[in-house]
């Protein structure tokens, strides 16, 4: 698996070094595909407003799993964020979210399907009620990027485990 990285802690912009795991150093959480029940680029369902929610829990459960609930926290917003924006800027008919680990990281990537502008953090204005979800990501994850395909991806270091 080769995902593109920065060094950690490089958290204004998203990057474009390389790192190469293989596939002995990553042990995989989960892997899900989610199907959009909303219409591509109108507003998001019912249904597609509670994956964020339940991808959450997933999470969690896993960290517990790993004695990992040190980084709960910081996992659960990532999740939100990136689940969330799959769902409302992607242009796919599903939403993939994978959570693996390494000795070093907990990776979360999530993909949505490409459109024509590769996702980037803005700054919206101080009365906009969307806009943060990247900045948050580059604001809590050691490290995050975009893929090919516009998969977004982020790693949180795990410290000494």
């Amino acid at each position: 698996m080769s995902i593109a990285v920065a060094p950690p802690r490089a958290r204004t912009a998203h990057h474009t070094g390389r790192l190469t795991l293989g596939r002995s150093d990553i042990e995989p959480g989960f892997h899900l595909t989610l199907r959009r029940t909303g219409q591509v680029g109108g507003q998001m369902s019912v249904q597609d407003r509670t994956w964020a929610a339940l991808m959450r829990r997933v999470g969690r459960v896993h960290l517990r799993i790993w004695g990992l609930e040190g980084v709960g926290d910081a996992v659960e917003l990532l999740v939100s964020e990136l689940v969330t924006n799959g769902f409302q800027h992607g242009q796919g008919d599903t939403v993939d979210v994978r959570m693996w680990r390494t000795g070093s990281y907990l990776g979360l990537e999530v993909a949505s399907g490409s459109g024509p502008g590769v996702p980037c953090p803005r700054v919206p204005g101080l009365f906009e009620e969307s806009g943060r979800g990247l900045g948050l990501v580059a604001g809590v994850a050691d490290a995050w990027g975009i893929a090919d395909g516009g998969r977004i991806w982020c790693l949180v270091a795990l410290g000494e485990v």
